[in-house]
C-alpha cells in the first residue's frame, strides 16, 4: 500500500468517528500521525481529500455487500443488506454518506461532487439481485427509497426490531407483488417488453 492510499484510509477511519462536516486538516493530520502539509501534498487540497475518503468509502460498502450477496440466487437481498447495514461494525459507513447527503442538500455547491454516481452504482447493484422483469429499474429504485427511510429512522431511534419488521413487511409485500405480476408472463415477455428477443 502506498502512502497516499494508507492516509486516506486513516483519513476514512477518522470521518467515520468524527465526520465530515467540520472536519480540519490539521486535528485530522495530527490523529493519524501526518501532517496537513503531507495531506496536501497527496490530496490537494480539503476538498480533495474529502473526495478520495468518499470514494473509499464507497468502495468498501459496495465490495462488502458485493461480497455478502454474490452467489445468493437473489434470495433475500433486501434483508441481507439491511442486516449489513444496521452491524455495528457497517453502520457508521451509512452515517457518513447520510451526512454527506444531508450537507449536500444545504450547500450543493460545496458538497454534491462528492454523492456523483452514488445512486447510480447502488441502484446497479440491487437492480442486479432482483429477478428479470419489466419494470426491475422502478423497483430497484423503490427498494432503494425504503431502504433509505428505514436506515434514517433506525440511525435516528436505535430502534432495531421497529424498523427490521418494516423491512420485513416491505420485503413480503414486494415478493407478493413480484408473483402476481409474474403469474403468465414468462421471461420472454418481458424480452420483448424491454425490445429483446426470445430465444
Amino acid at each position: 500500500m502506498d502512502r497516499k492510499n494508507e492516509l486516506c484510509g486513516k483519513a476514512l477511519d477518522y470521518c467515520l468517528a468524527h465526520g465530515i462536516s467540520e472536519l480540519s486538516l490539521r486535528p485530522l493530520a495530527l490523529q493519524i500521525g501526518t501532517s496537513a502539509r503531507l495531506l496536501i501534498y497527496h490530496f490537494g487540497s480539503r476538498d480533495g481529500l474529502i473526495g478520495a475518503v468518499m470514494d473509499e468509502a464507497h468502495r468498501r460498502v459496495q465490495k462488502s455487500f458485493g461480497d455478502l450477496t454474490r452467489g445468493t440466487g437473489n434470495k433475500r437481498v433486501l434483508r441481507k443488506f439491511w442486516d449489513w447495514s444496521t452491524d455495528p461494525r457497517n453502520s457508521p459507513y451509512l452515517r457518513l454518506m447520510f451526512e454527506v447527503q444531508m450537507l449536500a442538500l444545504q450547500n450543493p455547491a460545496a458538497y454534491t461532487r462528492y454523492l456523483e454516481g452514488t445512486s447510480s452504482s447502488w441502484l446497479a447493484l440491487i437492480e442486479a439481485e432482483l429477478p428479470p422483469s419489466a419494470d426491475r429499474h422502478a423497483r430497484a429504485t423503490l427498494c432503494a427509497a425504503v431502504i433509505d427511510g428505514l436506515l434514517l429512522e433506525f440511525l435516528s431511534t436505535g430502534d432495531l426490531r421497529r424498523t427490521s419488521s418494516a423491512l420485513d413487511i416491505f420485503g413480503s409485500m414486494l415478493r407478493g407483488r413480484m408473483r402476481s405480476g409474474n403469474r403468465g408472463r414468462p421471461v420472454a415477455h418481458h424480452r420483448r417488453l424491454k425490445g429483446g428477443s426470445a430465444p
